[in-house]
């Protein structure tokens, strides 16, 4: 419904199940796909070495992508943690997605914030950073990320992402270069059979070609 009523050029997801036996072995990415969005990817979120590719209840879990037309991409996988996948998306000559799924260890996590500062560092033009951060100690574990100035948060953390009984947390951001937060506006839209919320980024693109 929501992908429905908002029309988005490109969906991505996180925590998506092709097929696990917690899931009664349901595809949701299938369900998903649509002539609408001819082009997509999915891919297990664990290392491609890791067995939990493998294991009954593991190896549905995955990140993917739905989009109305091809863009380039790659999978990208962190050095550590289990989580491991991110995708990296050309949506412009000038500007690159990259989306994923971060640990839930504070220790891993700040290891792969850095390495992702690292790959966005190596990318020409604008970038946008999205994904379930798990940032479960506040902002101020992005530090490492943002204190060059070259990124902006575009998150509010009085505003929740995740909700689940009297947790109230920010936890699934998006994150800009200055080219794009200028002309960027991001929302928060309440998903009621997930403790996650979606965000829909709508971005000026006429002002990157200038």
């Amino acid at each position: 419904d929501i992908i429905a009523r908002e029309d988005p050029d490109i969906c991505c997801f996180v925590e998506i199940d092709k097929g696990s036996i917690d899931s009664v072995y349901f595809n949701q990415f299938e369900a998903l796909a649509s002539e609408h969005y001819p082009f997509f990817d999915i891919e297990n979120k664990y290392g491609p070495t890791s067995r939990l590719r493998t294991l009954a209840l593991t190896r549905g879990k995955s990140n993917g992508f739905l989009a109305k037309q091809k863009f380039p991409y790659e999978k990208i996988y962190f050095t550590q943690g289990t989580k491991k996948l991110i995708y990296k998306i050309n949506l412009l000559p000038n500007l690159t997605l990259f989306f994923t799924h971060f640990s839930l260890k504070k220790a891993v996590r700040a290891m792969q914030l850095l390495q992702v500062r690292e790959l966005i560092h190596e990318t020409a033009g604008e970038v946008i950073l999205l994904g379930d951060f798990n940032i479960l100690t506040g902002f101020k574990e992005l530090s490492g990320l943002l204190d060059d100035n070259r990124l902006e948060l575009l998150n509010d953390e009085a505003e929740p992402t995740f909700t689940f009984h009297r947790f109230r947390m920010a936890l699934d951001l998006c994150i800009c270069s200055h080219g794009i937060a200028a002309h960027s506006t991001l929302r928060i839209i309440p998903q009621s059979f997930s403790d996650h919320a979606a965000l829909l980024l709508t971005v000026d693109t006429c002002t990157l070609h200038a």
